[in-house]
């Protein structure tokens, strides 16, 4: 089953015989459990290996920002259309703290350092 999502993408040619480092930017079209499909803005050829970070459109406790990193291989093209697997799939932080943030990392530093209650 794949589910249509419209976001950013990164990504970054992996593996020896490419050259230079091969870098590009693309629009995902849809993504499913096993694969993502996106219009990239270069010329990707099937059988290539990515890394691939996407911005996800959910965030961790409704306030901090994720991307969605992971490699995988290009399994066919058409045009600007890249289909590629999902691999090894990871997500991260991405954005600012948020104020609350802020205060609860502080709250959990000061009562790292006080005295154990006698």
């Amino acid at each position: 089953m794949r589910f249509p999502l419209d976001t950013e993408l990164r990504y970054q040619v992996c593996g020896r015989g490419y050259g230079v480092s091969r870098r590009g930017t693309g629009q995902v079209r849809d993504i499913g459990s096993r694969g993502l499909a996106f219009r990239a803005d270069g010329p990707i050829e099937p059988g290539w290996r990515l890394s691939v970070s996407m911005a996800w459109p959910a965030r961790l406790d409704n306030q901090c920002m994720l991307r969605l990193g992971f490699e995988g291989v290009v399994l066919r093209t058409h045009g600007s259309l890249v289909v590629i697997t999902i691999e090894r799939p990871e997500f991260r932080t991405a954005g600012k703290i948020t104020a609350a943030g802020r205060e609860e990392i502080a709250a959990m530093a000061s009562s790292i350092g006080a005295p154990d209650p006698v």
